[in-house]
């Protein structure tokens, strides 16, 4: 079974994250981990990020120079095998992994 590092890059994004959020950690596929990178968000996503933060791995808030340069950040600090990024508004279907 391999591990998945499933990464979500946001910023100012508190109408979606949550959706984007529950679709992740509701996968039946358990190896996987999750990291958000939360641009230093100036709305209440960071508030919905941490909701969850029991279910999230890596929490990171932080201004950055971009979704390319957060994306890079997460590439980082993964660990998993396969690395799967997953925007803030798309959702993973039902036992996607």
């Amino acid at each position: 079974m391999p591990k998945f590092s499933i990464i979500t890059v946001v910023k100012d994004d508190e109408i979606n994250i949550e959706k984007t959020i529950k679709s992740v950690v509701s996968q039946s596929y358990k190896n996987f981990e999750y990291l958000v990178f939360d641009g230093a968000s100036k709305d209440k996503t960071l508030n919905k990020i941490v909701k969850y933060k029991n279910k999230i791995n890596f929490i990171s808030c932080k201004k950055d120079k971009g979704i390319y340069f957060a994306m890079n950040k997460g590439i980082k600090k993964s660990s998993g095998e396969i690395i799967v990024f997953i925007n803030s508004g798309d959702l993973f279907t039902k036992n996607a992994l």
